[in-house]
């Protein structure tokens, strides 16, 4: 019997603000294995995929398993710290995992005569690329906006969105497909409470 194939979710999303976007489609990354509908954690390809696009790598560029390992716990650490999230509680084991590649990032401050100050990662490679994503997570969570972001309340979805909703209460990573899914699943259980009509 052959393996599903395993391949990575087109994620669907609108966009969040600014550099924010970065981190936000960093965490909504996920893998699907076959027609399964749950999401399941980013696969290593899935990763490098991810940061090449971004340009975060260079399509060239080496990405070693152990590498790829480190943004793989990062992900799900990182992933943790987004509020009310249901998964797992924030820990201080991910909060190491997050000062840890912090660290291998060589983060370092920037100020300019014009413009606002910046973070900026002096390390290269997979390291380099996971610092830009936490510098961004940094200044989000100062600025407020990381409080926008929440994690997709479909049961089946990992997916992370900025809720833009005046009093927070959106739900839905993207209601053209997990918003409309769970319309069906909740129309399709109140007729089947209702019983077969008379």
């Amino acid at each position: 019997m052959s393996t599903p194939k395993r391949w990575r979710d087109v994620d669907n999303s609108p966009p969040a603000p600014g550099d924010v976007e970065l981190v936000r489609s960093f965490l909504s990354l996920h893998d699907h294995e076959g027609d399964d509908e749950r999401s399941l954690p980013p696969s290593h390809r899935s990763l490098r995929q991810f940061f090449v696009e971004r340009g975060l790598l260079r399509p060239d560029e080496p990405a070693g398993p152990d590498e790829l390992e480190t943004a793989f716990v990062l992900h799900r650490s990182l992933h943790r710290k987004v509020p009310d999230n249901a998964d797992a509680p924030f820990s201080s084991e991910d909060a190491a995992v997050i000062e840890e590649a912090a660290r291998a990032a060589r983060l370092e401050l920037r100020f300019e005569p014009e413009g606002p100050p910046r973070i900026e990662p002096m390390a290269t490679g997979v390291a380099g690329a996971l610092g830009r994503i936490l510098a961004v997570a940094f200044l989000a969570q100062l600025d407020g906006s990381w409080a926008h972001l929440k994690q997709c309340a479909d049961e089946t979805c990992t997916s992370v969105f900025y809720d833009r909703s005046k009093n927070r209460s959106g739900k839905w990573c993207s209601m053209q497909s997990c918003g409309n899914r769970n319309k069906v699943r909740a129309w399709r259980a109140r007729q089947s409470t209702r019983g077969p009509a008379a």
